[in-house]
């Protein structure tokens, strides 16, 4: 009974001290469960030990009590000990699973900053694709700069060479104008028998071609009464923002002309006016506006009037269709004009379809005006508005005004006439259907009737070439620019069914072989052989002119104003001019045979 007493208690108390030890740390429940596993193993060992005697003396059996408490005291011991080992264990595993997720959770944020890294390197390698792109850009503009600035150089070069030779010329020109004073006071002494009034009211002027010219110094009162004292109503032109003074309709001694009046604030003084009216007086085409007189006090200028408005107007939206052989025609005058003025080296300087005059509504004649007013105005303008689209690019830099500036304007007007678009929208489209980007009849203007493509086509690529400054450097080119553009616009007309080019401008004959206008008599309406320069500056065949002067006529076959003498002087420049024409382009002339 005792030893089962022993076995019982022992057994009991310790399982519970166990139990209560292991309750109290609930998240170790297997360390528990493996410590009460031992001592019950242990228990079962002491029951089952054979050497243990069951009806022994008391002293035996008090040894076997203490043998039994030790081994349950060991077994007990063992126990904590692998519970203890077991809670160490549990937390080294914890640990081990908060340092797993610790770096799991560094690995992402790696492998983000990673992924964070790589896009922000992308991004720099893309931006600094872009800034090597625009340093390359920069780095051909300012090659492109750097290659203007040494054009700029030799052109400078080039201009002091001018300015160099320019002072030789002025000093040969100084000679002729003393010999031209001996001249004119000669003609003025032959004069004299005509009163004192006809040297004041006609200006002889000599130029270096010994060309004299001629035109009324007109008073201020006179200009006020053929205008009715510039009353609005009579004004026909000059109103708009671009323009250097205002243009009235007068009747000047039995004439209607246009009376043109400069703006005071941009007119030059009177000697400079003086100067600028010669040159103008000097240019005698029939496609350019005739110069009448000239108020130096007033700062006018009277020309012919041509009644039927510009070719500004006529391209407007309000204004009837202008059909394309007239166009062509317009054009044809308008070349014939400038090469003529080139021939002679003078510039216009002012060519745009506000300068361009009709003669009616049909188109049958056209001739250019402006001519001078560049001169006429202190100091040298720029033009704005719509007139700076006719500008050669060039002269924005330079300011200097050449044979190229109105080539490149004529070529701008070309593309107006082909298109009928305002200036900058014309060039745009024709270099577009030029590239080939536009079909040729998107761009041609339908409202000019059936033009021909293929000749509206070679009009638009000649006005294209007009504006190309690579195309127009050098005299040579530029003339050569000009009789192709005569020959394109004539061979343009003549495509019309029934339709000539002699039907439609009486500057050309039908036996000119395609003379340059300038070539042809006046009043023949030929190509001279014999051309003779008369008092009024216009050079005439001599028997067409010596029939005119013998049978009663004592003014000009062009202007209708007294002729300030009768003296024929030979053009010999035109005869070797058209002399040359003749070899270059043979033909017969029966007229003098």
């Amino acid at each position: 009974m005792m030893v089962a007493s022993l076995r019982r208690t022992p057994s009991r108390d310790d399982n519970d001290n166990a139990t209560d030890h292991i309750a109290e740390d609930p998240g170790h429940e297997g360390a528990a469960e493996g410590g009460s596993s031992v001592v019950v193993q242990s228990l079962q060992d002491i029951e089952e030990d054979p050497s243990t005697p069951s009806h022994d003396s008391s002293e035996e059996a008090g040894d076997m009590e203490d043998a039994m408490y030790e081994k349950l005291k060991d077994a007990i011991m063992e126990a904590g000990s692998l519970r203890h080992e077991a809670y160490e264990e549990t937390r080294r595993r914890q640990k081990a699973d908060r340092d797993l997720a610790d770096a799991s959770m560094m690995a992402r944020d790696a492998e983000s900053s990673y992924h964070g890294e790589a896009r922000r390197r992308k991004e720099m390698e893309e931006s600094l694709a872009r800034e090597r792109a625009a340093m390359e850009q920069e780095r051909r503009e300012l090659d492109a700069i750097l290659a203007k600035i040494r054009e700029v150089d030799e052109r400078s070069a080039e201009l002091e060479l001018q300015v160099t030779d320019s002072g030789h010329v002025m000093s040969e020109l100084d000679v002729r104008m003393s010999e031209s004073c001996s001249v004119l006071d000669a003609l003025r002494l032959e004069r004299r028998g005509e009163g004192p009034a006809a040297d004041e009211e006609s200006m002889p002027v000599v130029d270096g071609s010994n060309q004299i010219v001629s035109f009324l110094r007109l008073a201020l009162s006179e200009l006020e009464e053929a205008t009715d004292r510039f009353n609005e109503s009579a004004m026909v032109g000059g109103a708009g923002a671009d323009s250097r003074g205002r243009v009235y309709r007068g009747s000047l001694r039995g004439m209607t002309v246009a009376v043109k009046m400069i703006c005071p604030d941009v007119a030059v003084d009177e000697a400079r006016f003086g100067r600028a009216v010669d040159a103008i007086a000097r240019a005698r085409h029939p496609n350019i506006v005739a110069l009448v007189g000239a108020c130096p006090e007033a700062r006018a200028v009277v020309h012919e009037l041509v009644p039927g408005g510009s070719l500004e107007d006529r391209l407007g939206e309000e204004a009837p269709p202008l059909p394309w052989h007239a166009r062509c025609g317009v054009a044809y005058r308008t070349c014939s004009a400038l090469a003529y003025l080139h021939s002679t080296a003078t510039v216009h300087g002012d060519v745009r379809p506000a300068n361009i005059l009709l003669q009616d509504e049909r188109c049958s004649s056209s001739k250019l005006a402006g001519l001078g007013m560049p001169c006429l105005v202190a100091p040298p303008q720029l033009p704005s508005g719509v007139a700076l689209a006719y500008v050669e690019p060039r002269y924005l830099v330079t300011g200097e005004l050449t044979p190229q500036c109105d080539v490149h304007a004529l070529g701008v007007v070309l593309l107006r006439l082909v298109t009928g678009m305002p200036a900058f929208a014309a060039k745009k489209a024709a270099q577009k259907a030029a590239d080939g980007s536009t079909p040729w009849h998107e761009v041609v203007d339908a409202s000019a009737g059936g033009w021909p493509m293929e000749r509206a086509t070679e009009v638009a690529l000649l006005g294209l070439k007009c504006c190309d400054a690579v195309e127009t450097r050098g005299p040579r080119r530029r003339a050569e620019l000009l009789d192709e553009a005569l020959s394109v616009l004539e061979a343009a007309t003549d495509a019309t069914p029934g339709r000539t080019w002699s039907s439609l401008s009486a500057s050309t004959a039908s036996d000119s072989g395609g003379a340059p206008s300038y070539f042809l008599c006046p009043i023949l309406k030929e190509v001279m052989m014999d051309p003779q320069i008369a008092g009024d500056g216009f050079t005439y065949e001599a028997e067409a002119l010596k029939e005119w002067l013998g049978s009663g006529h004592d003014t000009s076959p062009m202007t209708n104003l007294k002729l300030p003498t009768d003296e024929l002087m030979p053009n010999h420049t035109l005869r070797a001019a058209i002399q040359e024409w003749r070899h270059t382009r043979p033909s017969t002339f029966h007229r003098y045979q």
